[in-house]
């Protein structure tokens, strides 16, 4: 362990590289420390105590590798460098720093946390002297709150977030109650640091967290509701306490609003919450409390013109379905839309677009995942955008709602919970949203289920497209989809090679990653199929696959940080700094820097540094959820039994592919996860009964009332 004052910082992100004097000796380290590592990036003038490894980089020479950073608050005559490089002592240079340094000495440290300017100003001036006390409280409370999170076991990155949070309050929030680290860690180390710290086992400080953390167990399984019987059974085995004392911290836990009772089942505050705004503004809507702006549809519209218009322009006909899913979304205040693959959702919303623009509306459209919202764009030929884009460019005044506007939520059966509550949140009252999915597809990956819900809901206008195009029923595909759809077992022939529709490879366990290269070989290498695998670990999992790929291709590639040119890569994570989504797809294009690779992302040449490979994947094989919202022509499916293997993950996987897909493994687990109720249908949710409490409350208050009580929640 070295102390070393940052000298200055040459790259930061993820993690950083920068240059440190250590202290004694002198010496100047260049020094990496990852994300993992250092809990954020340092500031020039800081004093960190680094460990790690020193290692010979090709272009830079040695530089320490570190495996742990804690910041300090300096000592000594360290605070000359700290006073003279930091931001936080603007306008204070070297001269003035070692003239305080000359003038206080050792009592320089028990003046500057008396908070008091006073001493300095002689040598400084007021204003200096007020910047000095105010920069010193700001460095020695960072400091503080880290080695405080650090000596309690907490590791950076979960410091980092919880500063993010709690800012320089972060200690005393913690010492008042230690169990607010429930939101960023498990109960076992959380229940441990608090018990460290004096808390009693019978404290309701405690058995109120206890409740919170069966909460948040639930909902990392996707629910949001709990049989009250399976829930105390829960909060028993998480106290370590028997029956009575598990009602009593129940009881805690409802007096305190950690949860409520809903139906015949408890819920925690927040996904209640949620819930209950996204069924009471959704039945508004439906009901017609919200009245779109006059001049919405600034002319009625004629349909069948409409769709001659568009016949003429695209060269498409639109048939009864979809001329009347085009007229509902056009006119309905609310809609879903849904159907499988091949019926043409995409046909009715660039129909959509027309006849909304017709009349003199305008349309924002957006998706969950960056590559959905980019197959929404070049679909429709007009704008779309992510989820998380949205939100972001309402929040930061870059994308204006106005009433009457239509919101178009493509690929909607992947939306979460807490996301559709983020867009609904947005939308003024009076616009109008249109949802188009297929809730037979994987329900989405994040807690609740909305779309599906509301699918289901009577009181929430769909329409269900069923006729499938000539085109998309040649191959084959939507006809086997169907089958999976419905819960029925196609008849699969056995592979032939390449030729349209599905077909299946039988292969056991340890078979399936040799039989998928034989099958990526003969459809004519990696560059025309995508595999695409329920899990990521395991002998056939997406990793595997992926590393077997890796050493089979690429030997005698250039290659760097792991990558060789011409791979494919997946990104894992939301960028915005990168311009990057979780899920966009790309192919290494350079990797002759020791530093960083080259990607083409989907048409975007990217320079992605070491220090974000993390955030990045290879990509011969993909699990389902990523695939999600994307199309490729061929599509190989990996089939062995797994919790994860059910209908909607073998409908959502089959019906990625355009042109041929081939399923390898077990032909019993297929048939197994076709037969057996979709996963979707174990979830969990009060939604369906938020949704029927809110229709009878608009029944028995009155549009009117609706209308006033829930444009009070904006």
């Amino acid at each position: 362990m070295t102390q070393v004052v940052v000298e200055n910082v040459l790259w930061s992100g993820r993690g950083a590289i920068f240059n440190g004097i250590a202290n004694g000796t002198g010496a100047k380290h260049r020094i990496v420390a990852s994300r993992l590592v250092m809990p954020r990036e340092p500031v020039p003038g800081e004093v960190w105590n680094v460990s790690g490894v020193i290692r010979k980089h090709p272009k830079y020479g040695p530089q320490v590798e570190a495996s742990s950073a804690t910041l300090l608050r300096p000592s000594g005559r360290l605070i000359v460098g700290t006073i003279a490089k930091s931001p936080a002592f603007r306008g204070i240079g070297e001269v003035r720093a070692n003239r305080l340094w000359d003038a206080f000495g050792e009592k320089i440290y028990e003046l500057l946390d008396t908070g008091d300017p006073a001493p300095f100003i002689d040598l400084l001036g007021g204003d200096l002297a007020g910047a000095l006390v105010e920069g010193w409280k700001a460095i020695s409370v960072d400091a503080a709150v880290y080695q405080w999170l650090d000596r309690h076991g907490v590791g950076p990155a979960l410091a980092r977030s919880i500063v993010t949070i709690y800012g320089p309050d972060a200690v005393k929030a913690l010492e008042d109650n230690p169990y607010r680290l429930l939101a960023f860690s498990a109960w076992g180390m959380v229940d441990a640091l608090a018990r460290s710290m004096g808390v009693a086992l019978d404290d309701d400080q405690r058995r109120v967290a206890a409740v919170d953390a069966v909460v948040y167990r639930r909902l990392q399984s996707s629910h949001t509701v709990c049989d009250e019987a399976a829930f105390t059974s829960q909060l028993r085995k998480t106290l370590g306490c028997n029956a009575e004392a598990a009602c009593e911290a129940l009881g805690a836990g409802l007096n305190a609003h950690a949860v409520i009772r809903v139906g015949q089942g408890l819920q925690g505050l927040g996904p209640a919450s949620m819930e209950r705004f996204i069924a009471q503004r959704i039945v508004a809507m439906a009901s017609g409390a919200f009245e779109p702006e006059q001049g919405t549809l600034r002319a009625p519209v004629d349909f069948d013109r409409i769709a001659d218009e568009f016949r003429s322009r695209e060269g498409l006909d639109l048939n009864s379905e979809q001329r009347k899913a085009v007229q509902i979304a056009s006119t309905q205040p609310v809609c879903c839309i849904t159907g499988g693959a091949g019926v043409g959702k995409t046909t009715v919303l660039r129909a959509v677009h027309a006849a909304i623009e017709r009349s003199g509306g305008a349309v924002i459209q957006m998706a969950l995942a960056g590559r959905a919202a980019l197959r929404m764009q070049e679909a429709t030929l007009r704008p779309a955008m992510t989820i998380a884009r949205f939100v972001k460019d309402v929040d930061n005044g870059r994308t204006a709602l106005d009433r009457g506007q239509t919101v178009v939520i493509d690929e909607a059966s992947m939306v979460d919970l807490p996301t559709m509550y983020r867009v609904l949140r947005r939308m003024q009252p009076g616009s109008r949203l249109v949802m188009v999915g297929d809730h037979a597809q994987l329900p989405p990956i994040g807690f609740g289920l909305c779309f599906h819900s509301l699918v289901a809901a009577e009181n929430v206008p769909r329409i269900e497209l069923t006729q499938i195009h000539r085109a998309a029923a040649e191959t084959g595909i939507p006809q086997t989809s169907v089958a999976i759809r419905n819960g029925s077992v196609p008849n699969l022939p056995k592979y032939e090679g390449r030729r349209p529709g599905v077909t299946f490879v039988e292969a056991s366990p340890q078979e399936i990653t040799e039989r998928v290269l034989e099958v990526v070989n003969d459809l004519g290498g990696v560059a025309e199929s995508q595999v695409i695998g329920a899990v990521k670990a395991g002998r056939a999992g997406v990793r595997t696959i992926n590393t077997m790929f890796h050493e089979l291709l690429t030997p005698g590639r250039v290659e760097s940080g792991g990558f060789a040119e011409g791979e494919p890569v997946i990104w894992t994570v939301n960028n915005y700094d990168l311009g990057l989504m979780n899920g966009s797809l790309g192919t290494v294009i350079s990797a002759v820097d020791p530093d960083s690779i080259g990607v083409d992302f989907e048409g975007a040449d990217m320079t992605i540094p070491h220090t974000d490979l993390g955030d990045m994947e290879h990509a011969y094989a993909i699990t389902c959820h990523k695939a999600q919202g994307s199309q490729f022509r061929r599509v190989i499916v990996p089939v062995l039994p797994s919790r994860l293997l059910d209908r909607t993950l073998l409908y959502t996987a089959v019906t990625r592919a355009r042109e041929q897909v081939v399923l390898i493994g077990n032909r019993q687990a297929f048939e197994d996860a076709v037969k057996a109720p979709p996963n979707p249908s174990r979830r969990e949710t009060g939604m369906e009964h938020h949704l029927c409490q809110a229709h009878e409350g608009a029944l028995a208050e009155g549009v009117g009332v609706a209308y006033s009580w829930i444009t009070g929640m904006f």
